[in-house]
């Protein structure tokens, strides 16, 4: 139960897997942190993802709101702004739809957070067979796997240990390998480099690099949240790009132009998006 104004927004990128994301759902609304706001940012899904959301949110305290823009190809930059400017909290949180949350994943942002850097969380890779029967049974309670389950990928990242977290996750004014599914920014961070940029729409997986290296540009540290802000990634089969293209040729352009600010950002968004539906007096 909220006791007070949101302290973060959780921003949900989705499209067309409802059971994974009915389980994310379930373990933000077992969060130990309850001033949060809950915003599912729909790329374009079918109306089965709509009813999943809400199934496990209608009757539930959650501060939330289910915003949709249409299904024109792969637009994740666009759908994360689309997220943030349907949200009002001071810190974003960005993940996907198959990434479980531990229960103290707000709490423990929340606690990393400073303005002048963006907080980069850890995650573990379930097996085949526990994702199966998640997806089949669902959470129990405020679940989370066990470091000897079978078959855990990244077992170390099971581990919550926050106080030694604390001692190893110094922010530095550079990181290489950056993940969009658990990460974590000031709102005026966000708005100072002008948030995602859509000319990486379209093909995955530069958009994180793109938007982490615009902070770098302006100042603003990374922290790597060792043993805190963890996730359990489902299992799906995954499409891994090996071959350059011509977003490559746009990273290394931005890098050495030291680009701040989106070319197609946050500013500059279109007024295309639809609110599915909503908590009661949302935002509040």
């Amino acid at each position: 139960m909220r006791t007070g104004p949101p302290k973060a927004a959780i921003i949900i990128s989705t499209y067309n897997w409802p059971e994974a994301l009915s389980l994310v759902l379930h373990s933000a609304l077992q969060q130990t942190e309850p001033n949060f706001q809950l915003v599912i940012a729909d790329d374009g899904s079918r109306p089965e993802t709509a009813a999943a959301i809400a199934s496990v949110l209608t009757a539930s305290p959650a501060c939330w709101c289910h915003v949709r823009q249409e299904d024109t190809g792969f637009r994740q930059s666009r759908v994360r702004n689309l997220g943030a400017r349907y949200s009002t909290a001071p810190l974003l949180l960005f993940l996907d739809h198959d990434t479980l949350l531990h229960p103290a994943f707000v709490a423990d942002h929340v606690r990393l957070a400073a303005t002048g850097q963006f907080v980069q969380g850890k995650r573990c890779f379930l097996p085949p067979g526990e994702t199966e029967r998640l997806l089949k049974g669902g959470l129990a309670g405020r679940w989370w796997p066990s470091p000897w389950l079978t078959g855990l990928e990244n077992r170390k990242n099971v581990l919550h240990w926050p106080l030694l977290g604390s001692i190893l996750s110094r922010p530095k004014p550079f990181e290489s390998s950056i993940r969009g599914c658990n990460l974590a920014v000031q709102r005026s961070d966000f708005l100072t480099v002008d948030g995602f940029d859509e000319l990486y729409d379209g093909v995955w997986g530069r958009e994180d690099s793109d938007f982490a290296n615009r902070l770098f540009h302006v100042g603003v540290r990374c922290r790597n949240a060792w043993f805190a802000a963890l996730q359990a990634h489902l299992h799906h089969r995954q499409v891994k790009r090996r071959e350059r293209d011509h977003l490559d040729d746009e990273l290394d352009k931005m890098r050495a132009e030291r680009r701040k600010r989106a070319i197609r950002g946050f500013s500059r968004m279109d007024a295309e998006g639809v609110v599915i539906a909503a908590s009661k007096g949302y935002p509040d």
